[in-house]
């Protein structure tokens, strides 16, 4: 029972906790000065969700260690698209940080999931190489479209596009995961999904750099929030029953 309350209780209060936040700053309609006042605010929820997953690695222990690595090195490309003065002083585009760190975190995700079932075992006939195929134009689509501008680092878009496959190589995965087992897959498939229309409107609004619309950065940090805690609670709830049943 306490492990339920723990599951269900932070992620439920950290999401709760940037609505009333975002509630704050409603009244102000420049997304620039959004940031200026809320760069710390949105560390200290990255902060969270990295205590969320230490607290899960503790009652989880060695198989639960790949996902804290992976949200310590999204707090780290937090920090970076956050464009704090110090980023800025040595990177002259800290958002290429950031996009680097994020697929570091992506690789840890894919470990983690490594760790829960084999590439043999999930990759059984034509479906889930078809999704997996799917879901890696999707980002070629999605950045043709949306996000490259030519105006823009070409380190900074060559490095968006190859983040965006890794990411939705992820994405496929615990579709194909879930389709083959349901139940609590569920979690990572949902925690998937938020993070990819986190970074799919990122992508679109700060990658692109042309548009900067209100909620530029409260939309990308609420989805973001919603697919860590998911994936969070997935990967510990999923490494849980697979051990019960192993």
């Amino acid at each position: 029972m306490v492990y339920y309350l723990i599951l269900t209780a932070i992620p439920f209060a950290i999401v709760s906790a940037f609505f009333i936040h975002w509630f704050t700053i409603s009244e102000e309609p420049n997304p620039k000065q959004r940031l200026e006042i809320s760069r710390g605010i949105y560390l200290g929820f990255s902060f969270q969700v990295l205590v969320f997953a230490w607290l899960l690695f503790q009652i989880g222990h060695a198989r639960f260690a790949f996902p804290l690595y992976a949200i310590a090195f999204s707090m780290l490309g937090d920090w970076f698209n956050l464009q704090f003065p110090l980023a800025k002083k040595y990177m002259k585009d800290p958002v290429l940080g950031g996009i680097f760190s994020f697929a570091v975190a992506q690789v840890f995700f894919i470990l983690s999931f490594r760790q829960l079932i084999s590439w043999n075992e999930l990759y059984t006939g034509i479906q889930p190489y078809l999704i997996t195929a799917v879901l890696l134009v999707l980002p070629a689509v999605i950045f043709y479209f949306r996000v490259y501008n030519p105006e823009r680092s070409k380190s900074v878009m060559a490095s968006a596009f190859v983040y965006g496959l890794i990411l939705c190589f992820f994405v496929s995965l615990c579709i194909n995961a879930y389709l083959l087992y349901g139940g609590v897959w569920m979690y990572l498939t949902i925690g998937a999904l938020f993070f990819l229309l986190s970074d799919a409107v990122m992508g679109e609004t700060t990658i692109n750099g042309t548009r900067h619309p209100k909620w530029e950065f409260q939309v990308p940090w609420i989805t973001y929030l919603i697919a860590q805690c998911f994936l969070l609670v997935g990967f510990f709830l999923v490494s849980h029953t697979r051990m019960l049943a192993h």
